[in-house]
């Protein structure tokens, strides 16, 4: 099997991939490396059933599954990543870095309509928020009962009075309180993740995408200016 699969079918796949439609960023050589892993299989599953079967007709029929669609790690046709499913025109996959025209008129890309940072928006950085809560949820766990109760209450936005009430402390012991878990949290999150979330800092993969995407359009304009005729 191991020679078939090397001798007589890997050199059929090869001939067979320049016709496989290729869909997205696959190249000819990942459809040989997939379609080599169907045929492999097929061998294998043929061997255990009994069943005979030559070189030829296992790369025909993976060739012919890749070709309608099929890959190794999917045979569906419903997932909108699947290559048979946008081989059938169900589905059409855009690039985010598209300029498009906004009602307004003014240019942009695709990715500026599902961005939720835009502007002065507010919104967590997704990555970040998940983070934050793995995070808090092990400072709240590391604290006694009545210190998670008294950080709770603030966070809802009540006051440290209030808190001091439900643990049954005065105001002065809830003041004191209140230092110990300021001072508990700078040295569990550190003061640069305090001063970030202070000042709404943006993630650094979004600054970095906006500076790609500024330096895109500065060089599609600097190619445009060049493009003018100059009179004489």
């Amino acid at each position: 099997m191991d020679e078939m699969l090397v001798n007589e079918v890997v050199p059929r796949l090869r001939s067979a991939a320049r016709s496989i439609p290729k869909i997205g960023c696959e190249d000819d050589e990942e459809i040989i490396a997939d379609t080599t892993l169907m045929a492999a299989r097929m061998m294998d599953s043929a061997e255990k059933a009994g069943q005979k079967f030559s070189g030829g007709n296992i790369a025909y029929y993976a060739a012919r599954a890749a070709r309608s669609g099929r890959r190794s790690y999917y045979s569906g046709r419903c997932d909108v990543m699947s290559p048979g499913c946008q081989i059938d025109g169900r589905v059409r996959h855009e690039s985010l870095d598209d300029e498009i025209e906004f009602e307004t008129g003014e240019p942009g890309v695709l990715h500026d309509v599902i961005a939720p940072f835009g502007g002065d928006a507010r919104e967590c950085d997704p990555a970040e928020e998940a983070a934050r809560n793995l995070d808090w949820q092990s400072f709240l766990a590391a604290h006694p009962p009545r210190h998670r109760l008294a950080i709770l209450v603030l966070v809802d936005g009540g006051t440290m009075r209030e808190a001091g009430k439900l643990c049954g402390i005065g105001d002065s012991a809830a003041a004191k309180l209140k230092r110990r878990i300021a001072a508990d949290l700078v040295e569990f999150f550190g003061l640069d993740v305090i001063r970030r979330l202070i000042d709404g800092c943006r993630p650094g993969w979004e600054s970095d995408l906006r500076q790609s995407r500024e330096r895109h359009l500065c060089q599609v304009s600097a190619g445009r200016e060049a493009a003018v005729p100059v009179p004489c």
